[in-house]
């Protein structure tokens, strides 16, 4: 069998929980409740710059394949960043810039990404607001598809 449990001030009062968030005396004015949580916005693709020959890998949509949503999240935003892209030139050795984003999702610090691509050798190196295709070993091909997805903090 179950028993009641109250909770007790120092006087010894009963202390009934609130059930109201507008109730909650002394909250943190950057807490948010359940029917306020932050959504993603849309996508999208305002100030994403494509540079050295590379473009949207999207020829059908208008570019939809580079694009980012933002969720607000009060003293900092979560980042969704998906980047589809191609340059239209070989690279053989060293890096190619491709992409500059714009600065409303540059994090706050270098966040250094290196992600494999399915070219040996290959690799999209993400650093702050710059995207560019780093070749190790043998060549990326021009036209070749080249994805990357990520997400981060920022409190810019």
């Amino acid at each position: 069998m179950g028993y009641n449990v109250y909770l007790k001030d120092k006087d010894g009062n009963d202390i009934l929980p609130a059930t109201s968030w507008a109730t909650i005396q002394g909250k943190p004015n950057n807490l948010v409740t359940s029917n306020q949580l932050p959504t993603l916005t849309g996508q999208q693709r305002d100030g994403i710059q494509f540079v050295n020959g590379a473009y949207d890998w999207d020829h059908v949509n208008n570019g939809w394949n580079c694009c980012y949503r933002i969720a607000d999240l009060g003293g900092f935003k979560l980042v969704e960043l998906r980047l589809m892209f191609a340059l239209n030139k070989d690279v053989t050795g060293g890096l190619a810039h491709a992409i500059k984003l714009p600065n409303i999702i540059n994090p706050d610090q270098n966040i250094e990404m290196w992600c494999a691509t399915n070219i040996e050798g290959t690799y999209v190196h993400h650093s702050g607001t710059d995207v560019d295709i780093e070749v190790h070993s043998g060549k990326y091909p021009a036209n070749t598809l080249v994805s990357y997805y990520n997400h981060y903090l920022t409190t810019n």
